[in-house]
């Protein structure tokens, strides 16, 4: 009964240990790749102010009308925008410096913005929307970045790549160290990100033309793992 009873027991034993006792080797691995950008991003708008809030409407509706008919008439399809942000908010009096008790704020006028998010395969469009949309009355541009329609599927390949790196980098560890990679304990995702390529809007001279293309350069799409191998 009592060699049968150790039988038992002893497995019970091995099976509950932890990691926590046997030699590790801990390390974090990354990896970066360079995809062409494939989509053009950047959002364009409108705002005006009024002393009520139909006046800034109808303005804001007349000017954001010439900027769609330009975005169209330099290609733009219907599909490649949606609208992003539209809002009528009252403007108050500013408070004083010293208010008195009663003091209150009033309404001294209204502010419409009306902004569209373009989101288009065109990417050589990007300097004659900006141009042709200043000069139909947009006064709110940015946003303006390169990336890519699916980001998602090139996931894969950087995280294989921070996975080889990883391993790479533990050969090389055992190696200098003078141990041996027996098994990996465990293996964990850091992070998984894309980089697009953003353009400053407001380093461009306000109200010159931007006929020069602006090149979409790469997206960068970085991974990064973290692995814990046995050592011996």
């Amino acid at each position: 009964m009592r060699a049968f009873l150790f039988f038992f027991v002893c497995p019970a034993i091995c099976f509950c240990a932890t990691h926590r006792d046997i030699p590790q080797l801990t390390l974090s691995a990354s990896a970066q790749i360079a995809k062409p950008a494939d989509e053009l991003q950047m959002k364009i708008g409108v705002v005006t102010m009024g002393k009520s809030a139909e006046e800034a409407l109808e303005e804001n509706s007349r000017k954001m009308d010439a900027v769609m008919r330009s975005l169209q008439f330099a290609g733009l399809a219907s599909d490649d925008y949606e609208t992003s942000h539209f809002s009528i908010q009252p403007q108050y009096t500013p408070c004083p410096h010293n208010p008195p008790p009663n003091w209150r704020a009033s309404i001294v006028g209204y502010e419409v913005t009306n902004s569209i998010l373009i989101h288009t395969a065109q990417l050589g469009l990007a300097g004659k929307l900006i141009d042709l949309a200043n000069k139909a009355g947009a006064n709110s541009i940015g946003d303006i970045r390169f990336g890519l329609k699916n980001s998602r599927d090139y996931w894969t390949e950087a995280l294989m790549a921070a996975g080889a790196n990883g391993v790479r980098d533990a050969q090389a560890i055992a190696s200098a160290t003078g141990v041996r990679l027996v098994r990996v304990l465990s293996i964990s995702l850091n992070h998984t990100h894309v980089k697009s390529h953003q353009i400053n809007y407001a380093s461009m001279a306000r109200g010159a033309e931007v006929t020069t293309p602006i090149e979409p350069g790469d997206v960068q799409i970085e991974a990064s793992v973290n692995l814990v191998y046995e050592i011996e």
